[in-house]
């Protein structure tokens, strides 16, 4: 509010200048228009990036049993056994259903020497999802080798 002062001869005239109420009010509903409906916005996607989260945690959950899993494995089982390791499983969680591949290989020629690379595999899991039709996926990769430490664990030598 501005108080104006204005001399007029001898007399001292003032005048006062300020925001009516329904000024006041009009401003309150503009802003409100503006900022519900951008407070809106922020919680929504806060909470999607929390659902995405989820997901993307569960998924590396369900990798890493997986791994764990593997790596208690006979190399020959790694290789082979497509009952303790297969080659493609479903887990649904929280109505999300996320699919888990295993893809078994031998390192490329020339990454490895030629004797050390045949006793080596290259376990890839990956699992993928699809979260509001966008399809989501986690790769893990590791080496498995014939004389790992699996022998130690399974035979018990």
């Amino acid at each position: 509010m501005k108080i104006r002062q204005t001399q007029i001869g001898n007399s001292t005239k003032t005048s006062t200048h300020a925001f009516t109420l329904v000024e006041t009010m009009v401003a309150i509903i503009a802003l409100g228009t503006i900022m519900v409906p951008a407070l809106y916005a922020c919680f929504s996607i806060g909470f999607a990036t929390m659902r995405v989260s989820r997901e993307d945690l569960r998924a590396t959950e369900m990798l890493v049993q997986r791994m764990e899993t593997l790596r208690l494995c006979p190399f020959d089982d790694v290789r082979t056994n497509t009952v303790r390791i297969p080659t493609s499983v479903n887990e649904t969680y929280n109505g999300t259903t996320y699919t888990i591949t295993f893809n078994n290989a031998v390192p490329a020629s020339g990454t490895l020497p030629d004797s050390y690379r045949t006793n080596m595999l290259i376990v890839t899991a990956t699992a993928s999802w699809t979260n509001k039709n966008v399809q989501r996926t986690r790769t893990v990769q590791t080496y498995v080798a014939r004389n790992g430490m699996q022998g130690y664990v399974i035979d018990g030598k």
